[in-house]
């Protein structure tokens, strides 16, 4: 069944569903929305958490086994399958639809899927209609639900700001989310208590801010920037940016640059596929990214940063910081030998 982003909360308090499907292509919500599903399951004992990621030559069969072989003594689990692929493809369907047809109650599943296409949520996989699913589509998000969000996380974080303000970040940030509330956490280091927050206030506070949030880093490395790669590096690091947000910021950009690929190889144009994309800027930068990268190199990366996703998670050893900075520089000068520290 579909669960819509503003019903989670409530939905969760009433039941449990065995099976997740998340779909779209917002980073906070999509984090938010997996935050909340391991928080309620954590309540009813489901205590230990694997994250399995889906990459392009994933075989099926090693996933049915983790999902089958628990012991009498073993523990709930909770199991996220984490695609890093532009599309589901087929053998992921059929299984998906098999386990939701088939599932174990010890075992709660977590499909992050990539974005789907309007047609493909028709498909019978997803559980539109099964009420063992828990499907949650999120949609792009508009300047309201932008302001929402931050209105949100600003009382949880108990501050005294007003609308225009909350209006202020959103715009500054221009739709990204995890950048507007990432600014929103940081303003809790320099407010007093009691401090009233206000528009002169956040003028001064985020003059810098903007230029250094980690889609710039994308486009920087993107770019070949290797100067403005290590000024915001530098930044995000000394302010604490979340090392997720970083990382989904890449999978999420090479995704969308493979999907493009794959139009320039079915026939369609450069000009046709640009046109789509906004604002200016944007389609230089795209149209730039598909004379550059390869759907090989692409690959590559999407395999390095599964590994630097290991690293945050302290599974791998290495300085995260580290290896986010010798992949932005392997992609700015398109060679994998620079990489080290993956």
């Amino acid at each position: 069944m579909q669960i819509y982003y503003n019903q989670i909360d409530n939905k969760l308090r009433e039941s449990i569903k065995p099976i997740y499907i998340i779909a779209g292509n917002e980073v906070y919500q999509e984090e938010l929305c997996v935050e909340k599903i391991i928080k309620s399951a954590k309540k009813k004992d489901f205590l230990e958490h694997d994250i399995i990621y889906v990459e392009k030559s994933f075989d099926w069969s090693d996933f049915e086994s983790i999902n089958s072989n628990l012991s009498l003594f073993s523990s709930k689990k909770i199991i996220e399958l984490r695609f890093l692929t532009k599309s589901v493809g087929l053998p992921a369907e059929k299984k998906i639809l098999e386990i939701s047809e088939n599932f174990s109650n010890d075992n709660l599943l977590i499909f992050r899927l990539p974005e789907l296409k309007a047609s493909d949520f028709k498909k019978k996989y997803l559980g539109m209609n099964n009420n063992n699913v828990g499907l949650i589509r999120l949609y792009p998000m508009t300047r309201k639900n932008i302001i929402d969000e931050l209105t949100v996380s600003s009382k949880s974080l108990n501050y005294k700001i007003d609308i225009n303000c909350i209006k202020y970040i959103a715009d500054l940030y221009e739709g990204n989310m995890v950048s507007a509330n990432q600014a929103l956490v940081k303003l809790d280091l320099v407010i007093q208590d009691n401090d009233k927050i206000n528009l002169k206030f956040l003028e001064k506070f985020f003059s810098s801010d903007v230029d250094f949030e980690a889609n710039n880093l994308v486009d920087y490395a993107i770019e070949g920037n290797v100067e403005r790669i290590n000024t915001c590096i530098d930044f995000l690091q000394q302010n604490d940016y979340p090392t997720q947000y970083v990382i989904w910021s890449f999978i999420r950009s090479f995704r969308t640059i493979l999907s493009n690929l794959d139009l320039l190889a079915s026939g369609k144009t450069k000009d046709d596929i640009l046109k789509n994309i906004w604002p200016f800027e944007r389609k230089n930068l795209m149209s730039f990214s598909l004379s550059k990268l390869s759907q090989k190199k692409i690959e590559s990366y999407l395999g390095v940063l599964v590994r630097i996703d290991m690293q945050s998670k302290n599974i791998l050893d290495g300085n995260i910081w580290d290896s986010i900075h010798d992949l932005s520089i392997s992609i700015a000068k398109n060679k994998l030998s620079v990489i080290k520290y993956t």
